[in-house]
């Protein structure tokens, strides 16, 4: 039988004078937490259930600090810290994933502290009956229109040898990860399902369908009555309702040239949500044309407040060349025309990539806003890959107000490196320095501890 043992450590960061006990509230989160306690409880039933299965995962530490002025002659040094946890266990057809991660800090007035956010925890089992592959707990979607994370159910299933189809039903969770849906499912769900064709070598064909419900926390506000008397009034939202139907086709031929189509449509509102086309043609063996259109219209839930005002499609126009100097170098030249309800921007990259860096050149004009700037980094490693000590400097210049003003600029600076002394483990550190036109010099520290974890129980 396989045991793991967990253990807490309580750390103390000395800032301004003050040693905050920093998991203090993240222990109290651990307890109250009811979708982290079902995962430890899945886990638990998954690891007692099986005797021989192959664990793998991912532990990583990092921490970010800087100084915050909170006056003019008053600072403070902010520490947070952050820690992803990720678990995969299997055994057979049957298998337990889970990524998670929280954070925590010295500055009390940051909103996350002590958050634990589970991005993913589900159980899957493959072929299942010989019919389909089945996923239960939170788990993340990716099907066409459909993209998030669902507490419910997914299934696959191949229809035949080219058509597979994927459904997904559940309670929705909002973009902080907190799910009320069961509470009431009605106004809180996520639903849909997707079909994929590969009918002949190189293509792709899909068709999805997706149908999302969030219903607003209910809130009390001062509102005025019908003698326009100021009254305690409950505000109860309606709920925000999002659906969509999409198709997308690809088709690669035999790298010679790749073409791509997608079209969004937005069946509550009757509008199209998003429609592109991407082309990309080998010319000569180290030359490479692309070339992208995209219409596009804001993302904005049905029923929300902000269906008031009017949304205006943005279509876009870009083209581009890939050239391959050497094996190891490429230089990119791309340009693109961006068109708005009234008014137009351009936009436009050149640089070069390699395995040991790169330098680009960037800028827009027009509707955008003017801006240039060119950036530069490098990472070379050593000591047989041991260390790998890297850099980076970019510098931009810009215009605050439209037509005159006065320009503003920029300049950014990071150096760092990576350890690694064995596969299984790595050291990250690294320094920022900025200073623009609000900030003259800060600095900030970033660290990270890495290791990851794979054994196969079965074998001795």
């Amino acid at each position: 039988m396989l045991r793991i043992d967990f253990n807490l450590y309580f750390f103390d960061i000395q800032t301004s004078g003050k040693h905050p006990k920093l998991f203090h509230n993240l222990l109290r989160q651990v307890i109250m937490y009811k979708t982290l306690l079902y995962f430890f409880l899945l886990l638990l039933i998954f690891i007692n259930i099986i005797s021989a299965q192959t664990v793998s995962g991912r532990f990583s530490t990092s921490f970010y600090t800087w100084e915050k002025f909170d006056t003019v002659d008053q600072s403070n040094i902010v520490t947070r810290l952050f820690q992803n946890f990720q678990l995969d266990a299997s055994y057979k057809q049957v298998s337990f994933h889970t990524f998670l991660n929280s954070a925590t800090g010295s500055a009390t007035s940051l909103s996350e502290n002590g958050q634990i956010r589970v991005y993913n925890a589900y159980l899957q089992i493959k072929n299942l009956g010989n019919l389909f592959d089945a996923r239960l707990g939170r788990i993340p979607v990716f099907a066409g229109v459909g993209n998030g994370v669902v507490d419910g159910l997914q299934f696959k299933s191949d229809l035949s040898g080219d058509v597979t189809f994927t459904g997904y039903a559940g309670g929705n969770v909002s973009t902080a990860l907190r799910s009320k849906a069961f509470d009431d499912i009605k106004n809180n769900f996520f639903a849909g399902g997707q079909v994929i064709g590969r009918f002949f070598k190189g293509s792709k064909f899909s068709v999805s369908y997706m149908n999302r419900q969030r219903k607003p926390d209910s809130y009390w506000a001062i509102r005025p009555d019908s003698a326009y008397n100021p009254i305690n009034m409950l505000i109860d939202p309606p709920a925000r309702k999002e659906q969509l139907i999409g198709a997308d086709a690809s088709y690669e031929c035999a790298g010679n040239y790749s073409l791509y189509g997608r079209f969004d449509f937005d069946l509550n509102r009757s509008d199209i949500a998003k429609a592109e086309v991407d082309g990309r043609v080998t010319l000569l063996p180290e030359l490479v044309a692309t070339g992208t259109f995209i219409h596009r219209v804001p993302r904005i839930f049905y029923n929300s407040f902000f269906t008031l005002f009017p949304a205006e499609s943005v279509e876009e126009f870009e083209g581009g060349v890939e050239y391959s100097a050497c094996d190891w170098a490429t230089c990119i030249v791309r340009a693109a025309y961006v068109l708005y309800d009234d008014d137009q921007s351009i936009r436009y990259t050149a640089g070069f990539n390699t395995h040991y860096g790169g330098l680009r050149y960037s800028g827009t004009s027009g509707f955008a806003g003017k801006m240039q700037s060119i950036n530069l980094d490098a990472i070379y490693p050593v000591f047989d890959n041991l260390v790998a000590p890297s850099a980076g400097i970019g510098y931009s210049s810009y215009k605050l107000e439209d037509g005159g003003g006065k320009t503003e600029s920029a300049l950014a600076a990071v150096a760092g490196f990576v350890v690694r002394p064995v596969n299984s483990l790595s050291v990250d550190l690294q320094g920022q320095w900025l200073r623009n036109k609000i900030i003259e010099n800060d600095f900030r520290i970033f660290g990270k501890v890495s290791y990851w974890f794979n054994h196969n129980f079965s074998n001795p």
